[in-house]
């Protein structure tokens, strides 16, 4: 017996789970990680969210893949990204729909010392680009009329008998606060000096012929001095003008076309080559790489070794998280559901995936038709989804990835929209986790730089303190508002990775602010920084848990049971203090009809009502006094519903 359970023990020490954050581009921190992982451990149950969604799958199909070099393949996706030409923002491919408004989220990522572009130059391109004839002659008329309108009152304003006082009064006033205003609305920052320069230049512009003809006298002066009032009065008009215009543009286009484009500008397939006006704005030319839906279904294959991979293909568990913004709930992929739940319009899912995944889906047709496309009929989505689409319906970064569309049968068909999983648990660290688990559940995460700590990579001790839990400075009304997004999405996995048992065995990346995010255009160099963080945390986990014969995965099982052993405590509690109630409930109530089909055969009172009486004594039989040792930690042992 002693045998047979150490035998088990080390079985179960080569096994892991592991979870990992969304994070969109800092997800090049994991295939190195995981490699590293890789070395010891095989993978049992694998989960994610948005950025994580994808690296946990590539891991999953990576072990699938692991007798024909999974693990290899997966590392080096890493140098296919840090190659030359923008590989990872060619993935992101607008629909000819977007096209004009990818341009300035494009151009919105330009900066001098990564792309060698002036991302003002690439978005004054994009927003001239992005509207019609109509507007851009109403903003070339409201341009025009900056450009011209101060010289315009300089000639044509007489003072008449105004006193010289006056206008001198009025003049020293205007010197003084139109350059205060002026230097509070150019770029700030210490490298900024240059841009401040330039921008005072290209501002100043409309005022010269007014400082040319301006005279050494009261009245000359006031002239002057006024104009430059109307220029930045109607320099604020040009801006409102140009707010208004684009504002009223992009709701008319989204108003028209947003179920169209799916709610995004990134379809994930089709085909897109970028015209002269998308380069000059900062889309990089097309070097072959395919649209970002069709690359990660290519890497699966890849990885795996298998045509088309579904869940079934699998030698591990994966689990992906999902958010129906339809239903406002997460939902688990695969789904738990019956199959016959969940339908699909073929037309809605060739704009987001390649033709291959959604062929793979099936051809049980129903007798529905697609909300969307009333002539199409819709079919049943399979139970054994593919990977590529669990991955697709768990990514979409809300506004820039489009949504994938399914249908419910309920009984009429209605449209549901699953977007980005990171907005329900953008780190679904619970997903694996047991009372009593068998092996460590990992968690590979992502945070920013605390201020005074420039380590790269943290792994937390494995104790009950929560020293170094995560913290945000808060200085600036974006950054508080900033605060109350991430707090609402991420509140429950952060107060449950800070608990003993979990804390321990959750490496933190960090990441700087100009590395990963939904920046596209990171440097080969910040790339493989990234992916090298990632592999030192991969390192850490992998040395921690396996050193001096595993004991510090003997201690993480101990403190997960210590835990465990508080909640059957409380439980014990509960049942002590109302088992004859329930026992009593269970001799006597009378089971409704509607709940008939609960049971395999019908009942009348509860026919478990023995087995029930004696689950209450044997809990009430657990003692009620604290163990000695308990963690000064307490979670909360709930029912929650699934999803």
């Amino acid at each position: 017996m002693e045998t047979r359970r150490f035998a088990m023990a080390e079985d179960f020490n080569r096994y892991c789970d592991l979870t990992m954050r969304g994070g969109a581009t800092s997800g090049v921190v994991y295939p190195w990680a995981v490699v590293e992982l890789a070395e010891h451990y095989r993978f049992r149950s694998l989960g994610g969210a948005s950025a994580g969604a994808i690296g946990a799958a590539f891991t999953a199909a990576a072990e699938k893949g692991r007798e024909r070099d999974g693990f290899r393949k997966l590392k080096e996706i890493i140098d296919w990204f840090a190659a030359p030409g923008w590989r990872m923002a060619q993935l992101f491919q607008p629909s000819e729909h977007t096209r004009k408004l990818y341009r300035i989220v494009a151009a919105s990522m330009q900066r001098r010392d990564s792309t060698g572009r002036s991302a003002l130059t690439c978005m004054l391109l994009a927003l001239i680009s992005a509207i019609g004839r109509r507007a851009r002659v109403f903003l070339g008329l409201a341009l025009a009329l900056w450009l011209v309108g101060p010289t315009l009152w300089f000639h044509a304003i007489e003072w008449g008998a105004t006193p010289t006082w006056v206008l001198i009064g009025l003049t020293v006033v205007v010197l003084v606060s139109v350059p205060w205003i002026v230097l509070r609305i150019l770029p700030n920052g210490r490298d900024a000096w240059l841009r401040r320069i330039g921008t005072a230049l290209l501002l100043v512009l409309p005022l010269i012929p007014v400082a040319l003809g301006a005279r050494w006298t009261a009245q000359s002066l006031a002239s002057a001095a006024t104009a430059a009032v109307w220029w930045l009065v109607l320099g604020f008009a040009f801006v409102s003008a140009v707010a208004v215009t684009y504002g009223l543009s992009a709701k008319r286009f989204l108003d028209r076309m947003a179920t169209t484009i799916h709610f995004g500008l990134i379809p994930g397939t089709g085909t897109f080559e970028p015209n002269f006006w998308d380069r000059r704005c900062g889309i990089p030319a097309a070097t072959g790489v395919p649209p970002l839906s069709d690359w990660i279904a290519d890497r699966l294959d890849d990885l795996s070794g298998t045509a088309d991979l579904t869940f079934a293909d699998l030698t591990t568990n994966l689990v992906l998280m999902t958010t129906d913004l339809s239903e406002g709930r997460p939902y688990r992929l695969p789904f738990t559901e019956p199959p016959a739940a969940w339908l699909f319009c073929p037309t809605c899912l060739n704009t987001v995936l390649p033709q291959r995944i959604v062929a793979k889906l099936g051809d049980e047709a129903t007798e529905h038709r697609c909300p969307l496309h009333p002539a199409e009929t819709v079919k049943v989505l399979p139970e054994n989804l593919p990977v590529a689409l669990a991955v697709r319906m768990s990514m979409p970064l809300p506004g820039l990835i489009a949504a994938v569309p399914l249908v419910r049968a309920e009984p009429e068909p209605r449209v549901h929209w699953f977007s980005d999983g990171g907005i329900t648990s953008n780190f679904p660290i619970h997903f694996f986790d047991h009372l009593l688990p068998r092996w460590p559940t990992f968690g590979l995460s992502l945070q920013s730089y605390p201020p005074g700590d420039n380590g790269d990579v943290w792994l937390p001790e494995q104790d009950a303190s929560t020293s170094g839990t995560p913290w945000r400075g808060i200085g600036l009304v974006r950054h508080f508002a900033t605060a109350i997004l991430n707090t609402m999405l991420d509140w429950r996995d952060t107060t449950q990775s800070a608990l003993p048992g979990y804390r321990g065995r959750i490496a933190h990346v960090r990441v700087g602010a100009l590395e990963g995010g939904t920046n596209l255009f990171m440097r080969p160099e910040t790339i493989l920084a990234l992916a090298e963080r990632g592999a030192k945390a991969g390192r850490l986990l992998r040395t921690r848990f396996t050193e001096d014969d595993a004991t510090k995965t003997d201690r993480y099982r101990w403190i997960r049971m210590r835990l465990a052993m508080r909640e059957y405590r409380e439980l014990a509690e509960q049942s002590g203090e109302r088992a004859d109630l329930y026992r009593d409930l269970t001799d006597r109530y009378r089971i409704p009809e509607d709940l008939y089909d609960w049971f395999t055969t019908t009942p009348t009172t509860d026919p478990n009502a023995r087995e029930i009486g004696l689950t209450l004594d044997a809990l009430g039989a657990v003692p009620r006094d604290p163990f000695d040792g308990e963690p000064p930690v307490d979670p909360d042992l709930r029912l929650t519903p699934p999803e």
